[in-house]
């Protein structure tokens, strides 16, 4: 006898944090929800763990906050900045609570904890999840089709839309033909460690020096996920053997307190991996006939800017919120998700590139043009507002900040 294919109301490739939300929101409004994820369990793969306020402010909205608090979720409340441009005495500390009222400091949290946690919320409102499932195939249209494998064979789904949650890994994207504008400006790579007892445990920290630009995020309790920028013919110098003991070396800088002595004897407590850091921009709309794209695998900005994590809420939110009001799934419906979405995108991917360009570039010219921008914002708060993409959602970010009379006035060098 031939099983006849299922017909949910909604399938999501991808259990990360835009999918699972999703999942958890679409479930609890009465969907009918099967979420597929390609991991037979959750584990630390290195990805974004850091959510900034108006990142936080959407997981409410969504109805997931409380994974993100019961799965390790640590408020950072403060972001210093030590950097070979920066002298001893003017290193200040940045109050990260004051952003965006009721919300306080931006999260940093273990990513696969979090996203197991909201699994179990999805499921828990009815939504069908469905772990180890390989070689996921898409066929859009008015029905969509979804054929999957696990260890129990293969499955077929026919349900009314499918959510793309997949990540930068595009494996939805690429079978509907949504395809990218890709660039590269540098590396990056990322490792959770333990024993920085001596670090205080609400700040994280920035910087450049030498060839690296550095970042520590602290998740309480003395651990911490470091990430390291660094330019594109160091590639392959964190890989193969010894990489693990390389990585945590590169942050003995003269910048850092007693010489990152905190970071460097720290111990690893998960995967080191390295990866090209692309922004992705799509070059058509991220929805065809019964699929929409979220998260990264709609488009997204350089990760030195810290918000793929943010825009995965507000993607999941923006869809979900459509999903459970109309009706009405066809693509135009989901015009609105896509503007805002175009708008946002273009805003973060401009403010990314004049990080890329201020904190992970090397050398002499680029030393004194992060000084130089330092006293420029010194004199005119003004010019901090790109700095601002990090706290607050893009839409509240006065406009001036995306011009590029902003950029040349920031970045005219000094004769």
């Amino acid at each position: 006898m031939t099983r006849r294919p299922e017909q949910p109301d909604v399938v999501i490739v991808g259990g990360g944090i835009s999918g699972a939300s999703a999942a958890c929101r679409l479930a609890a409004g009465g969907l009918s929800v099967v979420l597929l994820e390609k991991q037979d369990a959750y584990r630390d793969l290195v990805r974004g763990e850091w959510l900034a306020p108006w990142g936080i402010r959407e997981a409410q909205r969504l109805g997931v906050y409380d994974c993100f608090s019961a799965g390790g979720g640590w408020e950072i409340r403060e972001w210093m900045t030590w950097d070979e441009a920066v002298a001893e005495d003017e290193v200040e500390a940045v109050d990260m609570t004051r952003f965006i009222p009721g919300i306080g400091g931006p999260m940093s949290f273990p990513h696969h904890s979090v996203c197991e946690l909201m699994a179990e919320q999805a499921v828990a409102s009815g939504a069908r999840l469905v772990m180890d499932a390989a070689k996921i195939g898409v066929t859009a249209g008015p029905r969509p089709v979804v054929t999957y494998l696990t260890p129990g064979g293969a499955h077929e789904l026919r349900p009314r839309i499918v959510l793309g949650a997949t990540g930068r890994g595009n494996t939805v994207g690429r079978q509907i033909g949504v395809t990218m504008r890709n660039s590269m400006h540098h590396w990056g790579g990322g490792m959770m460690v333990e024993g920085l007892d001596s670090w205080p445990a609400d700040v994280q920290a920035m910087g450049t020096e030498g060839d690296v630009m550095f970042m520590v995020f602290p998740q309480g309790y003395g651990r911490a996920r470091l990430y390291l920028n660094f330019p594109t013919v160091n590639k392959h110098r964190y890989r193969g053997p010894g990489g693990v003991e390389r990585f945590l070396a590169a942050f003995e800088l003269d910048c850092l307190p007693d010489r990152g002595k905190a970071v460097t004897e720290a111990v690893p407590a998960g995967p080191l991996s390295v990866w090209p850091s692309v922004s992705s921009v799509p070059e058509v709309p991220p929805v065809v006939e019964g699929v929409v794209l979220i998260g990264d695998e709609a488009g997204n900005a350089d990760t030195v800017l810290g918000t793929g994590l943010s825009c995965a809420m507000r993607d999941s939110r923006t869809v979900c919120d459509i999903l459970l009001t109309s009706g009405d799934w066809s693509p135009k419906a989901f015009t609105p998700y896509v503007e805002e979405r175009n708008f946002r995108l273009e805003r973060l991917d401009f403010g990314a590139s004049i990080i890329s360009r201020l904190h992970v570039e090397f050398g002499p010219a680029a030393v004194e043009r992060r000084r130089r921008v330092r006293r420029l914002m010194a004199k005119n708060f003004a010019a901090q507002v790109t700095g601002l993409l990090n706290m607050v959602a893009p839409e509240d970010v006065p406009e001036f900040g995306f011009s590029e009379f902003f950029a040349e006035r920031l970045f005219r060098e000094t004769a």
